[in-house]
């Protein structure tokens, strides 16, 4: 296969939640540019003996799995939706954090963010914006600003070309 320029297309930001418009998708805005997609890997060093103990280099490393980042700015929004990841955890409401202690995984509580594009369309099924929200106000136009956390769902995926 040749080498070739790749245009995901424009990207269409999309989420779910459970609760929300009875877990169908809504639409949450445009990116500024582009949705950044970055995978984290995790894994554990194995020290031994033969090489130094826990202060030499690692006889062997196991691999623990995978996370994803994804950072968005939209400049384009529908406010509801935006309120919406704003509340972070399902059922919370934005300005209102939700009950400490609460489980992302084991209730209902973590969101299924869709980068809609049309050429490669990215689809996390269990993420959550763990990072800072951050929204301009002022007399420019304002920038919603949001990092989602993805995790393999209860299937083990992290992430697919499901669209619907």
């Amino acid at each position: 296969m040749a080498e070739t320029v790749q245009v995901a297309g424009a990207c269409q930001v999309r989420i779910a939640t459970p609760s929300s418009a009875g877990g169908a998708l809504q639409t949450l805005g445009f990116n500024r540019n582009q949705g950044d997609v970055r995978k984290e890997a995790f894994f554990l060093d194995v020290p031994g003996d033969q090489n130094g103990g826990d202060d030499g280099p690692p006889i062997e490393i196991i691999y623990l799995g995978e996370t994803a980042t994804i950072r968005l700015e939209l400049t384009k929004y529908d406010l509801v939706v935006a309120n919406i990841v704003r509340g972070r955890v399902d059922s919370a409401i934005a300005g209102r954090p939700a009950t400490p202690g609460t489980l992302m995984f084991s209730g209902p509580n973590t969101m299924r963010l869709l980068l809609n594009a049309p050429n490669d369309p990215r689809n996390f099924p269990r993420c959550f914006p763990r990072m800072p929200i951050e929204i301009g106000r002022g007399t420019k136009y304002s920038t919603l600003i949001c990092e989602f956390e993805a995790h393999k769902d209860a299937s083990g995926v992290l992430y697919n070309a499901v669209t619907t």
